[in-house]
């Protein structure tokens, strides 16, 4: 007998295979997706965990060194801090504040030009009633100069430096009619790189500033600010200017468990009647500060600029954009400065 063989139709044969080969192409694409896009979102919430962790510890210590800040000369306060990633820095004159004010309300001033290191600024009365000023300035060496301003400029005098102050008075009859403060601001500051981005917070004047990835700083826990008001206008103001005395032991800190001591030293307060005050802000903390005193205080925007036709050296000065809030009756405006003296050791 013959046997024939047979053979099954190719087909029958190949569709098994093709079939694993495309559940295995499913399976690898599937995996591949999930590491592509669940690995990532994973990182970023632990590193959003990581961030929101600090953040917490920061908020209580800034708790803490406010309750140090207005007790007065003397008064100290221990917290505990714990971050596991990051580092935590004190950075000194991070950023400028200056404080102009006014304490008339028959003139009013265009200021430009002050700044840490200037020689020199512009200064012109808006509604033309001063047209020179006698100059005052206080050095925090204690040291002071005296001069007047010609065509609308002062000059000659030592560079300022954090901590100076001026005032201004007419020639004409010795009135004071404003001044200004220029101050270099130390913050504790916390930084931490993530996949997700660089996470910032800045501890100072008794308030935390705040920056996640993509977005801009903004006020996170409010500096402390004392105000007493009345029909929406204002009987009282007072600031708070902080610096930070770190001069023993390291002044960087990576993730860990530390014990901080907060003891307050004193400093200087200031009190003036006036009609307006303005703030100036230098740094990456401006946007922010600015924001939070036009939302809150009632402060708003102001550009100030002096023309080429009143002054050519004032208008080569440029201009700068300030807030400032103004009344009609006169209260009380007061800076308090502060400074802190913190340690720290683990836990």
């Amino acid at each position: 007998m013959q046997r024939q063989l047979s053979f099954s139709n190719s087909e029958d044969a190949v569709s098994p295979i093709i079939g694993t080969v495309l559940i295995l192409a499913i399976m690898v694409s599937i995996t591949g997706t999930m590491l592509a896009w669940g690995i990532p979102q994973i990182q970023e919430s632990e590193a959003y965990a990581i961030y929101t962790s600090a953040q917490n510890n920061f908020l209580n210590f800034d708790a803490d060194l406010d309750q140090v800040i207005v007790q007065g000369e003397g008064s100290s306060r221990s917290s505990t801090v714990s971050f596991s990633a990051g580092t935590f820095v004190y950075r000194e004159n991070l950023d400028e504040m200056r404080y102009y004010y006014e304490t008339t309300n028959w003139s009013s001033f265009e200021i430009v030009g002050v700044e840490n290191e200037a020689q020199s600024f512009a200064i012109i009365d808006n509604k033309k009633v001063i047209e020179n000023f006698d100059i005052t300035i206080s050095y925090p060496n204690g040291t002071t100069w005296e001069g007047e301003s010609s065509s609308h400029i002062v000059s000659g005098f030592p560079p300022l430096v954090y901590g100076s102050s001026a005032t201004y008075s007419s020639t004409e009859n010795s009135t004071l009619v404003g001044g200004f403060f220029i101050y270099g601001v130390d913050s504790l500051s916390y930084k931490y790189s993530s996949v997700s981005g660089v996470y910032k917070m800045r501890l100072f004047n008794g308030g935390i500033l705040t920056k996640e990835p993509g977005g801009i700083f903004y006020v996170s826990s409010k500096p402390i600010i004392r105000s007493i008001s009345a029909d929406n206008l204002y009987e009282s103001l007072v600031l708070y200017q902080t610096d930070y005395n770190m001069t023993t032991g390291s002044k960087s800190l990576t993730g860990g468990n530390y014990n901080f001591e907060a003891r307050n030293q004193g400093g200087i307060d200031s009190s003036f009647e006036v009609y307006s005050v303005r703030m100036g802000f230098s740094g990456d903390s401006s946007t922010a500060l600015k924001n939070y005193y036009s939302t809150y205080w009632g402060f708003e925007s102001e550009t100030y600029t002096i023309s080429s036709t009143q002054s050519t050296a004032a208008a080569n000065m440029g201009f700068e954009e300030d807030i400032i809030y103004n009344q009609a009756t006169a209260f009380d405006f007061r800076i308090l400065e502060r400074t802190i003296h913190v340690t720290f050791n683990l836990r």
